[in-house]
């Protein structure tokens, strides 16, 4: 799965989401790439999966497969479950 993480200038809390999420792939064995982006360069087709703030849902909503919205950008465990609820989801499909 490919997925990105995006904010406004893409150096910021996209590149903090970006470290949290490979992590978790990491830590659970789960094939995927991440990279970090800011909302005006972004093309989100190119996505399967798009992790950022409520800030920027709106504008990404219907764009992509699957969104997570982070409203609290530290909590790792909600990221985690996410992450695993989607690809658990997309397994499941295949």
């Amino acid at each position: 799965m490919k997925f990105v993480t995006v904010c406004g200038a893409g150096v910021g809390s996209s590149v903090m989401l970006k470290v949290f999420a490979q992590n978790i792939l990491s830590d659970e064995g789960i094939a995927g790439s991440v990279e970090a982006a800011d909302i005006s360069s972004l093309n989100p087709y190119d996505y399967d999966v798009i992790i950022t703030s409520s800030a920027f849902a709106e504008r990404l909503e219907g764009q992509v497969k699957h969104l997570i919205i982070m409203d609290n950008m530290l909590d790792q465990a909600y990221l985690r479950s996410q992450i695993l609820s989607l690809v658990s989801e997309e397994e499941a499909v295949r």
